[in-house]
Order: C-alpha cells, then structure tokens, then sequence
C-alpha cells in the first residue's frame, strides 16, 4: 500500500497470472480511494507500459491479436477501477460508484453494437474456434441454436463479466483500504442500491428485446441484470444482519450458484428482480415495520 513499485507489481502480476485479474483491479481501486487520481493515473500508466513490454514478447499473427485483446481487457478492467476509486474518494458513495459502472458497462455495450452491428456473425466462428480449441464437444452435441444465441447476446456476456468483476473489485479494495473507515465499508454495500433511472434503463432493454432487437435490449439487459443482482445480494446480505440469520445461511445462497448454469440462472435473476423491485418498493427496513 505504501510502495509505488510494490503496487504496480502487484497490479501487473495479478493480471497476468489466471484467475486474479480481481485483486489487479482491487489494487487500483485502493490506491485511487486513498492517494487520489494522479497516483492512481500514474501507477495505471506505468503497469500498462509494464504489461505492453511482456506482451511484446508475443510476437505477430496469432499471438499479436491475443496480446492486443489483452491490452485491451486491462484497459477495461484497470480504467473502471481507476473511475470508481476516484469516486469512492471524492463522494464517499459506493453506490455512486457502482453506478457508473454499471453505466459505463452499458455504453461499452452499445459502442459495440455500433462497431459490430453483427454480433452472431462475427462471434460465432470465434466461440466454434474457443470450442474446438478447448476439447469441448462440436457444434453438433450442443443444443439447437444454442451458439448462436451465446453469438447474438456476446457483447452483453463480456459486459456483464466485466461488471462482475468490477464490482468485486470496488468491494476487495475497500476492504483492503478497510484501516481509514473501518467496518463502513460493509454498511455501505448493505445500502447499495442503483436507483429508478436503471431501473427505468432496465425496462426499455426488456422491451427491445421482446420487440425483436435481441443484440441490443439483450445484452443491455445482462449488464443491468448483473448491476440489479448485486442489489439483490445486499438485500440478502442486509436481511442477514437485521434478522441474526446463523452464520451457516450464505450456503443456501450461494450453494446453487455453484452447481450449474440452470440453478445459477435461476438464482441471478431472482437477485436481479429483487433489485428492481427495492428502488420502488424500499424491501431494506427495521423488521418492525414489515408484515
């Protein structure tokens, strides 16, 4: 936390190495709340010049594609933690910041849609590829129309995990900054809650995509959903407290989620609905007051 070099070596390493890209962004996060934009800035800077000297080694074709595309990701993953530390710092709201990242995931959506008015056909020969490249069984074993579908919705899959991940990501870092507020930090997350314009948003996605425009209403409508989930799982989470629910209850919520997409589905929306339904409805009250 102290040591410039320390950070960025540990935003670049975590990065790289799989399945920790999360604490990368966290880093970033922590570093934006507590010193402030222009550290923060610099040190996203300097591990964007760290991360394009490794992938320099990857060479052309192929590879030079990968590397770009990485490039890419850690200026997607690196850029909104830097926004929603500098939020956290200056309005002390993380429901502020977990707006705007729900907002700025849904205008990376939309930009696709205008540079890619296609997304089955340029998506679909790229997910055959992942496909066979990964073992998995061919396009014949998976269920009727099912790929293309996967194809159409790809923008709002990648803005959705990017989501997901940033979310994460503002929640370790405020944990990891956790010594200037204490437990605040949780209390907030408790309260989390988007507001009716997403909610709204969220309504007009929902009737593009039954009007037709899939590519567009549906994956503005993953994004969303995964923002409104969030809510959801703080509802859950404040319920928890309020109620002295046994230590043992997050497995009844988070079991499922672990067991398959079906389950896991089921579950993310029902979290995404409840979400919606706060902003009009204020599900979070003292016990007292619910029948």
């Amino acid at each position: 936390m102290k040591y410039r070099w320390s950070r960025i070596a540990g935003i670049v390493i975590t990065f790289v190495l799989p399945l920790t890209n999360l604490i990368s962004a966290a880093i970033v996060v922590m570093t934006a709340r507590r010193y402030g934009g222009q550290t923060a800035v610099l040190d996203v800077a300097v591990s964007m010049a760290m991360l394009a000297g490794l992938l320099a080694f990857s060479g052309s074709g192929a590879e030079g594609a990968a590397a770009l595309t990485a490039s890419l990701g850690a200026g997607a993953l690196w850029g909104g933690a830097l926004l929603s530390g500098i939020l956290l710092r200056r309005y002390q709201s993380v429901d502020l910041a977990v707006q705007a990242l729900v907002v700025l995931a849904l205008l990376g959506v939309l930009a696709a849609g205008v540079v890619i008015q296609d997304p089955r056909a340029y998506w679909q020969p790229v997910l055959e590829a992942l496909i066979q490249a990964a073992g998995l069984p061919q396009k014949s074993g998976l269920p009727a129309g099912w790929l293309g579908t996967v194809a159409t919705l790809m923008h709002g899959v990648i803005g959705a995990s990017l989501l997901s991940t940033l979310v994460l990501a503002v929640m370790l870092g405020l944990w990891l900054d956790r010594g200037s507020t204490g437990a605040e930090w949780r209390r907030r997350f408790l309260e989390l809650r988007l507001g009716r314009v997403l909610s709204l948003a969220a309504g007009v996605a929902t009737l593009l995509t039954f009007a037709g425009f899939v590519s567009v209403g549906g994956a503005a409508l993953l994004v969303l959903g995964t923002g409104f989930a969030t809510q959801g799982l703080a509802i859950i989470h404040w319920t928890a407290d309020q109620r002295r629910w046994p230590r043992i209850w997050p497995l009844a919520l988070y079991g499922p989620l672990l067991l398959g997409a079906p389950p896991a589905g089921l579950v993310l929306v029902a979290l995404a609905v409840a979400g919606v339904v706060d902003n009009a409805f204020a599900l979070r009250r003292q016990p007292a007051n619910v029948v």
